[in-house]
Parts: C-alpha cells; sequence; structure tokens
C-alpha cells in the first residue's frame, strides 16, 4: 500500500476537503466495492490518506489512468507525497516549529524531509521562517534524488549536504561559536528494512540474523553523533524501519548508557492518539554463530571473538531499568502499515565532553563486506585529499573564495552575488527596490567566480550565517536555497535573467514592475493555449526595431524541465515573431488567433516590456475562487515577446494547474466580473 500527503502548509479544512472530494472521485473503480483511499485516522486534519491497492495495479489496471496521471501531476507540483504510511510517523514526534532548526541525518530520497519543510514553514503567513533544514545523506547520488523530491517545496530555508551520518561536520564562526545549531534531529538510520517486507516480499528470501548485527555499530555511531550536535532542551527521533530490538532498543539504551543522564525517553503515548502502536521491548536475545544467547556475559572470551558480538546489543541491568517501554513499535497488521520504530529522546543537560572509548570493528559479515571495502577505500581516498589539500582557516568573505574549490571534487562552490550591475538590473526591470531586499546578503550562485552566473538562488538569513562561517568550506553541499532567477540570452531584453516558476512565490511579493493582470477568462486561455496574441507593441519596440530591422528576435527560453514540447513551442514563437513590422501584426492571420483583447489588460501590458513577465489573478476574482496564498494573489511566469504572451511554465505544470481550475474557472465567454 501507499500513503500520500495531500496537505499544505497553511492549507485551511475546506481546501482539504475539496482536495480529499477530488482523490476520492479519481480514485474510485466502478463496480468495486473496495474503498479506494481512506484518510488516516492519526494523521492530523485528514491531509494523510491511504491507497488500498499496489502501486503495480495503479499503474495497470485502465480504470486507475486518470487516477494515476493525477498522482503523478500533484507530486511534481508538490501538492502530494507519496511514502509508506508508517514512514510519515518520525516527524510529528520533533514537534517542529518555525524557529526550530533541523538535521535529518540521513534524509534520502526525502519524504520526511518534505514533512519537516511543511512543518517549519506552516503558520508562518508567508513569511521567511527564522529557522532551517539541514538534510543530509552520505550517498552522492542519493542526495540528488533528495534535491530532486525536496525542490517542490520552493524552500529557501533548505541545506543539502553529502556527508556520512556519523561524521557530520561543525561548523564554528570566527568567534569560535559554533554556527550550525541544531534543537531537532531525526536519525532515521541506515537499517536491515525487515519491516518492509510487505512491499519488498524479496527481503523474505535475502534477510538473515546478521543484517541487524552487521549494522548496529554504525546506527549507534550516527545516533551518538546527532547527541553531540543537539542543543540542551533539544528533540532527537531515532527511527528505523525495522523490527529487530538489536537496531532499536538496543541503540536506544546504549545511548542513554554513554550519555549518563544527559537525555531522557520521552512518553509520547499521548501524541497521535489515534495511532496504533505497541510499547517497546525490554528483554530480547542476539544470534551468535553458536545459537542464541541472553546476555553478554554468557560467552566466554573465546566466543566472543568468534562471534564480534558487542555488549552494546545485550539488555542488561541498566537497560532493564529504562522505561525501553516508551518507544513505539508499528506492527504492519495492526493497521495495515509497514513496520516501524520510534524513539523520541530529550537533551537535559550537557553531553558528557570525555572522549568515548572507540567501538570495536564491524563483523566480518559476508553480507556487509564488499560493502564496508568500499567505505573504508573511498575514506582512505578522502583523507588523503584533505592531508594534501586542505587549508587553514582565513578570514575571507565568499566573495573572495577561489571559483573552485578542490576539496570537494565535483561539488560547485557556493557563491555570493557581488555584481552590482546585475543586482541593479533586477531591480531596475522587476522594480524589486533595494531598501526592502537586500540582494547581495541572500543571493547566492553555485556558477564560479569569473563567469557570469547561471542561475541566482535565494536563501533565508538563518541559511546565509551557516554559509558565512563556513570559511574553509567543511560542509560539502549538494543544494541550497530555492531558484529565483535563471540566465536568458535573448538581445532584445535589457535584462539577463528571467523569473523561475518555483521561485516566483518568493519573489512576488518584491516585485512592482512586469506584472499585468488578465480577466479570469483571458487567464484560462493563456493556460489552455500557452501562447495568446497581442496586437500592440511593447514598450522600448522601436529600439528594437532600429537595432535589428530584418531579423526576427530569439524565442523565449525554455523552462527547465520542458524537453522536446519547449522546444516545438519555440518555433512557432519563431515564425509568429517573425510577422512583425514596427510593432504591428503585419499578416492578418495571427489576428485570428487567440489573443488578449481587455482594454485594462492592454492598458496595464502598455508598461510591461518584452522580457519575463508575471501574469497575476486579479484580486476579486483569486478572492472569490480561494486562490490567493499567503496574501497575495495566484501567478503565473510568462514571457513578452513582439507581439505574444507565452507561458514559461512546462506542459506538466500547465496540466496539473488547468486540473486545478476546471472545477473553478468558468467556461469561456462568461463575464467573470458578474458572476
Amino acid at each position: 500500500e501507499e500513503a500520500g500527503e495531500t496537505g499544505e502548509a497553511g492549507e485551511t479544512g475546506d481546501e482539504s476537503g475539496e482536495k480529499a472530494k477530488a482523490i476520492k472521485q479519481k480514485g474510485a473503480i466502478e463496480g468495486d466495492s473496495t474503498v479506494p483511499l481512506k484518510p488516516l485516522a492519526w494523521y492530523p486534519n485528514e491531509f494523510g490518506w491511504q491507497v488500498q491497492y499496489s502501486r503495480n495495479q495503479i499503474r495497470k489496471i485502465p480504470a486507475f489512468k486518470s487516477f494515476h496521471e493525477f498522482l503523478k501531476r500533484e507530486t511534481e507540483a508538490g501538492n502530494i507525497t507519496r511514502q509508506e504510511t508508517a514512514s510519515m510517523i518520525p516527524p510529528f514526534f520533533l514537534d517542529v516549529k518555525p524557529t526550530s532548526r533541523v538535521l535529518d541525518t540521513c534524509a534520502a530520497p526525502g519524504s520526511k524531509t518534505f514533512q519537516l519543510l511543511e512543518m517549519l514553514h506552516a503558520g508562518n503567513d508567508g513569511s521567511v521562517p527564522e529557522g532551517y533544514v539541514v538534510a543530509n545523506d552520505s550517498d552522492a547520488k542519493r542526495c540528488n534524488l533528495l534535491t530532486h523530491q525536496t525542490k517542490r517545496m520552493c524552500s529557501p530555508c533548505l541545506l543539502i549536504t553529502n556527508h556520512e551520518g556519523q561524521k557530520f561536520p561543525s561548523v564554528r564562526g570566527e568567534d569560535g561559536k559554533e554556527s550550525m545549531l541544531f534543537d531537532r534531529i531525526l536519525c532515521d538510520v541506515p537499517c536491515s528494512g525487515d519491516g518492509t517486507m510487505r512491499k519488498a516480499p524479496d527481503l523474505w528470501r535475502r534477510w538473515a540474523v546478521g543484517m541487524g548485527i552487521g549494522l548496529h555499530r554504525l546506527q549507534l555511531m550516527i545516533a551518538m553523533k546527532a547527541c553531540e550536535l543537539l542543543q540542551v532542551g533539544g528533540k532527537l527521533v531515532y527511527s528505523t524501519c525495522s523490527l529487530n530490538p538489536i537496531e532499536n532498543e538496543a541503540v536506544v539504551a546504549e545511548i542513554l548508557r554513554r550519555t549518563k543522564g544527559s537525555f531522557e525517553l520521552l512518553d509520547v503515548s499521548n501524541q497521535l492518539p489515534e495511532l496504533k502502536r505497541r510499547p517497546g521491548m525490554k528483554t530480547w536475545r542476539v544470534k551468535s554463530r553458536d545459537g542464541w544467547v541472553e546476555s553478554f556475559q554468557d560467552m566466554d572470551d573465546d566466543t566472543k571473538k568468534k562471534s564480534k558480538l558487542f555488549q552494546s546489543m545485550f539488555p542488561d541491568e541498566a537497560s532493564d531499568a529504562m522505561p525501553l517501554e516508551r518507544t513505539c513499535r508499528i506492527v504492519p497488521h495492526d493497521d495495515n502499515t509497514g513496520g516501524f520504530f520510534v524513539s523520541v529522546l530529550v537533551k537535559t543537560g550537557p553531553y558528557p565532553l570525555k572522549k568515548e572509548a572507540a567501538l570495536p570493528e564491524l563483523p566480518e559479515n559476508p553480507f556487509y563486506a564488499e560493502e564496508e571495502g568500499k567505505k573504508k577505500a573511498a575514506e582512505t581516498v578522502a583523507k588523503s585529499e584533505e592531508k594534501t589539500e586542505e587549508k587553514p582557516a582565513t578570514n575571507t568573505s565568499n566573495s573572495e573564495r577561489k571559483p573552485t574549490n578542490s576539496r570537494w571534487k565535483g561539488v560547485d562552490p557556493v557563491v555570493r552575488i557581488d555584481d552590482e550591475k546585475i543586482q541593479q538590473s533586477l531591480r531596475d526591470f522587476f522594480g524589486i527596490e533595494s531598501s526592502s531586499f537586500d540582494m547581495s546578503k541572500n543571493f547566492i550562485t553555485r556558477t564560479p567566480l569569473g563567469s557570469k552566473p547561471k542561475r541566482l538562488y535565494l536563501v533565508s538569513d538563518s541559511i546565509r550565517k551557516i554559509l558565512d562561517a563556513d570559511q574553509n568550506s567543511r560542509i560539502k553541499i549538494t543544494s541550497v536555497g530555492v531558484k529565483i532567477f535563471e540566465k536568458q540570452s535573448s538581445p532584445n531584453v535589457k535584462v539577463a535573467y528571467r523569473i523561475s516558476q518555483e521561485g516566483l512565490p518568493a519573489v512576488l511579493p518584491l516585485v512592482s514592475k512586469q506584472v499585468f493582470r488578465p480577466t479570469l477568462d483571458e487567464f484560462r486561455l493563456l493556460l489552455e493555449k500557452r501562447t495568446l496574441v497581442i496586437n500592440d507593441a511593447p514598450p522600448g519596440i522601436e529600439e528594437v526595431m532600429d537595432a535589428e530591422p530584418s531579423s526576427p528576435p530569439p524565442a523565449p527560453p525554455a523552462a527547465a524541465e520542458g524537453g522536446e514540447e519547449v522546444k516545438k513551442e519555440e518555433e512557432e514563437v519563431k515564425k509568429e515573431e517573425g510577422a512583425v513590422l514596427t510593432g504591428y501584426i503585419k499578416n492578418p492571420f495571427m489576428l485570428e488567433r487567440p489573443s488578449l483583447k481587455d482594454e485594462e489588460t492592454m492598458r496595464q501590458l502598455k508598461s510591461v516590456y518584452m522580457g519575463c513577465c508575471i501574469a497575476m489573478m486579479r484580486d476579486e476574482d483569486a478572492e472569490r475562487l480561494g486562490l490567493v496564498f499567503d496574501g497575495v494573489p495566484f501567478a503565473i511566469t510568462c514571457w513578452r515577446g513582439k507581439i505574444s504572451i507565452n507561458l514559461l511554465t512546462t506542459k506538466n505544470e500547465t496540466a496539473q494547474l488547468l486540473e486545478k481550475f476546471q472545477d473553478l474557472i468558468p467556461p469561456e465567454g462568461t463575464d467573470s466580473g458578474k458572476e
């Protein structure tokens, strides 16, 4: 089974109810008595729904075709996140607020990170939260998947890093104080995954007792590193998708032993009261090569050496006194979910500063030998690079960094936007006042110094402070912030950048120019046709025609994921743009195409120059249809050519928008002002 979150940050109960109705209608099969979708009883506000059919059934059954397309569109737009039901649980126990500083130690593929971002932005009235989320994963490829998953949230408060969880770096400023602090940490550690056997039946053939034993040490190391990074008073959630006590209660017990009173295991039985759970185990046995063992003391030295079992794997008198029953076990057959383990700890005092004795090496388990060998080889290479190429920290600013950083090969540097010409051109063209927004402070690029930035990203003040403090580039950054501007190459446009659709919500409140407000019919027509004719010259056209009287201008830049579809549209735009003579339409057949005609719309377009622009719904239409988000009417990015307005969204994005509006926007020809 799958489950999806249907709620968005700040969404009202009425909005979620309408969305739920749409999902039910999409998922119904005629003549089938099975309820295709049902809300999860424990998920707040009915934002979590469970699909009663398997992924293969949804893909292959013809009756589910439209539902499958609906799921793909809404997932791509960020309105739905599809994940296993039980994996949604851990973020709720962290109690994330807009001021929280969150670390997700093993974040990929990113569904839990997406939840954390939603919680960070919830109830913040559209303003940028003070807190942040650092999403980390040890695998570079999975970090790319994590970036793709979380970019739908369009958050400037997100930093994605690529480090081993047990070696996550600390960042200190010039004053020596820690700059990257966390009061919420999620440790959803790598595990044997035996709780996922329902959706991954091949695990029945591959599973062995040694899988849990081989991962125990790694899980403990990641958890202990999290204990160091957590502030006093902060919460730590340790979770796995396993039901093996060696990966679960044994790790929690060892955390409590080592921290010596600095951590307390919380009772969360009153949270998510509808969630069916079972208490944690207080006693368990460990399997050695010779059989089951009750306690570590039962083995002689020779047996201990051969089996390579750790004392931390066993219960003892200390663990007997611990309230391990406060941990939660989610059993598959209790509530039609996968198997899961969740524990919540709070840091009540400083963690002991003395260095703990090193843990023994991992057992030479054949299942992990090859993987462990690869890790050790990679660590050796990394250490040799650090010794030869690492330099001491300096007081230089980000703008003075070298274009590349050889310490993290293949990773683009993070560079501050200090080019005043770029900043001024964006302010002048889009009407961004310098008094309300400091571009040099919150805009960064991943393009090395010496080259013109290809993309500009917005980061929050809290993320900016972390980047400024990281003078020695200890953080291996995969992605940061939200993309706001992309480079464009049209010579007829006064600015070298266009606004990206994903960054529009963040920059829209700052923009006072290049905005027009079409009627509701025109807005719908623009979404359907993607290109509308304008029988009027844009401002500044005389300069363009004098400079290039015989050559048509280039088509608008393609959207980031448009592919061949966008290329075809560019060719169409080139043909249409070629039919221009001194700013007026030369070919009569162009006038027969769909166009913008409303007097007020045309009046506003007289101040919209060629290049990127924004189509924003009129206030009365947006309010009547419930399409006001954080106090701003719904808007989309467009491109104004010599005789047309073209969408800069991909066809998939446009289809999702039309799906959203089909029950709200009246048919063409109706008077939206009278309805």
